[in-house]
C-alpha cells in the first residue's frame, strides 16, 4: 500500500482522464487515454462519486464510507486504502498536497 495514503497533508481527486457512470449498484470507469475499463462495486462507486465532487483525504473518504454503509471505521479505512491503491494503479486518481500541488510520489 502506498505511503501517500498515510500522509494527512495529501488529498485525492478523480483524474480528469477518467469518466464514470453508475449502472445499478455498480460503477463503470473508463480511462480516456488508455481505454481501460474498471467495474466497481457499490462502495467503490460511492468513493468515485465522492472524489468527483471534491478533493478528499483518505480519512474523509473512510468516514464517508463508514457513515454511508454503517461499517466499522477501521475496516472502512483498510478497504478505502486498498481501493485507492487499485485506482492509483489504474491511473484513475491523482494525489495533491494541501496547497493543490501534485507531490512527486503522486
Amino acid at each position: 500500500m502506498s505511503e501517500i495514503y498515510n500522509n494527512n497533508n495529501h488529498m485525492i481527486r478523480l483524474s480528469s482522464r477518467v469518466r464514470y457512470r453508475a449502472v445499478g449498484d455498480e460503477g463503470i470507469l473508463v480511462h480516456l487515454e488508455n481505454g481501460r475499463v474498471l467495474v466497481v462495486n457499490e462502495v467503490g462507486l460511492h468513493i468515485v462519486e465522492a472524489l468527483d465532487r471534491k478533493t478528499m483525504t483518505v480519512a474523509e473518504l473512510a468516514e464517508s464510507v463508514t457513515r454511508a454503509f454503517e461499517v466499522d471505521a477501521g475496516e472502512a479505512m483498510i478497504d478505502v486504502k486498498l481501493f485507492l491503491d487499485e485506482l492509483h494503479g489504474e491511473q484513475a486518481i491523482e494525489t495533491v498536497d494541501a496547497s493543490g500541488n501534485k507531490p512527486a510520489a503522486g
